[in-house]
């Protein structure tokens, strides 16, 4: 094996590479490095470090889950296998002790060539991660993706409503937006996702990003008529989705999402 493509540096992504340590170099989009250099890492789900000292504790991995379940955080179990001494902290080493850094970053594209056969290697922008990789095989107008478009919660179609934590990952809409986009703009026919064994075409990807444009317009408009968040869950009801998947479970805690980080980015 000459290389290993790190789709991101989540944990559930990145995690047991370094079998082919020995044959293969590494290669990811350079913010894995920056997510790998000690400090606390970007982290799904809400799972942020709340106390600002630099590790994780088992609140701030599990509250987000029990307020959430199965949509945000993790179980408990997963804390205690990362908290590797015991001691009641998940500190940035211990997260990636079993993750293989890097050889090879790149920043906005890369390309690799193996056997006649090309593929380029694409950052979108920040979405579900803020150093995600595309990976694109032109000659079979194919595209792999882990986590964005498809998060954990899509199973047979995009036609889901995001799971929305921590106000979509702590991430601007308008980066989402922009990171629809980049995969629109490739020549491809079959998106191939790191969760489930759906596939996916170009007009699913176009309508994903339009339920981001909807619903960031929406909400911006009920802000600027100085609706309050309890208001905007009442009145903004998204009916063109109605039929999607999750929208009972989670068309509010879009709506919230969308609120902090109009809030908080523009």
């Amino acid at each position: 094996m000459k290389y290993v493509v790190y789709s991101h540096s989540h944990w559930d992504h990145v995690e047991g590479g370094a079998v082919f340590a020995d044959t293969a170099r590494f290669v990811g989009q350079e913010g894995m490095l920056r997510n790998m250099d000690g400090r606390y890492p970007h982290m799904p789900g809400d799972m942020i470090d709340r106390n600002n000292n630099g590790q994780a504790e088992v609140e701030e991995i599990v509250k987000p889950f029990t307020d959430h379940p199965g949509v945000c955080g993790m179980p408990e179990s997963f804390f205690r296998s990362h908290d590797r001494n015991s001691d009641g902290h998940m500190t940035p080493t211990e997260l990636f002790a079993e993750v293989r850094r890097p050889d090879i970053v790149y920043s906005e594209r890369m390309q690799i060539t193996l056997g006649g056969k090309t593929i380029q290697l694409i950052h979108p922008g920040k979405n579900h991660a803020n150093d995600g990789s595309i990976v694109f095989f032109p000659a079979e107008h194919l595209v792999f993706t882990a986590d964005f478009p498809a998060d954990a919660l899509v199973t047979a179609t995009l036609r889901s409503l995001p799971s929305a934590c921590g106000n979509f990952d702590q991430h601007p809409m308008s980066e989402w937006i922009r990171s629809y986009k980049a995969i629109e703009a490739l020549d491809f026919q079959t998106l191939a996702g790191g969760h489930g064994s759906a596939l996916f075409k170009k007009s699913d990807i176009v309508e994903v990003r339009q339920f981001f444009e909807d619903l960031q317009a929406a909400v911006s408009e009920g802000m600027s008529q100085g609706k309050s968040l309890e208001e905007l869950k009442k009145t903004v009801m998204l009916e063109k989705y109605k039929d999607w998947a999750n929208y009972q479970r989670l068309r509010e805690d879009n709506i919230e999402s969308a609120y902090n980080n109009l809030k908080t980015y523009r």
